[in-house]
């Protein structure tokens, strides 16, 4: 297995603005200072990068490179305790990735997410484990015998899709308060011109008004995320562990 550190990366407030519905107000209601997020960061992976160890990883990335380049993007968003008493129902966060100007067989792809599942709140991951074929290897505790799906705090889908997205729940247990890191593998076609759109949601508990459904008003900077723009290095760590978790 290979490890990649995750570089710390600053987190910028966004306002969540009322979804428009019957019988909401005219004048969206606007909620800030319980939401950040980080900008996203990216990282080509490269045959190069894999340790001598594993020639499965380097043979898997040689042989792709002519149809498909591999990038690493991750990105950190932040549940803030309210001050009134308000909690978070739910979230989710979501990435559609495009290539623009390539046929529909050519669009990128989640090939790998995390988190899938988890049943309880994490520490803001550090470093990020990959497969010999570039599986993200999750290291948390993802099950509790006697849980259900009702008590599932993250939830991860679309692995292999164009639109990953990932939905948080409060549940009896936990609150949705915290830092959350997700991180997927970007599977596109090789040399092509690719972006994320990044989109957030949230539904908040109102003592007053009710269940309010929320989406972030993303500035560009944070919403758009240019997947041939390296935005930032990474520190690879490669280990003598035999791949035993491919795709």
């Amino acid at each position: 297995m290979t490890q990649l550190d995750l570089p710390p990366t600053p987190l910028h407030d966004i306002d969540l603005v009322e979804v428009p519905r019957l019988q909401a107000p005219a004048t969206p209601r606007r909620v800030e200072g319980r939401v950040s997020l980080s900008p996203a960061i990216v990282h080509p992976l490269t045959a190069q990068e894999a340790a001598s160890e594993e020639a499965d990883w380097l043979g898997f990335l040689t042989a792709e490179a002519t149809r498909s380049d591999y990038l690493l993007l991750s990105l950190t968003c932040a549940f803030r305790p309210p001050a009134n008493g308000d909690p978070f129902a739910d979230a989710a966060v979501g990435v559609l990735l495009e290539s623009p100007d390539e046929p529909a067989d050519r669009q990128p792809i989640a090939w790998s997410i995390s988190p899938r599942k988890r049943f309880h709140p994490v520490e803001r991951a550090t470093t990020i484990g990959l497969s010999a074929r570039l599986a993200i290897v999750e290291s948390t505790v993802e099950f509790t015998p006697g849980q259900g799906r009702d008590d599932l705090f993250v939830y991860g889908m679309g692995e292999r899709d164009s639109d990953p997205e990932w939905r948080l729940q409060a549940t009896s247990r936990h609150p949705l308060i915290g830092d959350e890191t997700f991180t997927l593998i970007v599977k596109a076609p090789a040399g092509a011109p690719s972006q994320a759109r990044i989109t957030v949601a949230a539904t908040i508990r109102h003592r007053r008004f009710g269940l309010i459904p929320y989406r972030a008003a993303l500035p560009t900077t944070l919403r758009t995320v240019d997947l041939r723009c390296q935005t930032t290095p990474y520190t690879n760590h490669p280990t003598a562990t035999p791949p035993g978790n491919g795709a």
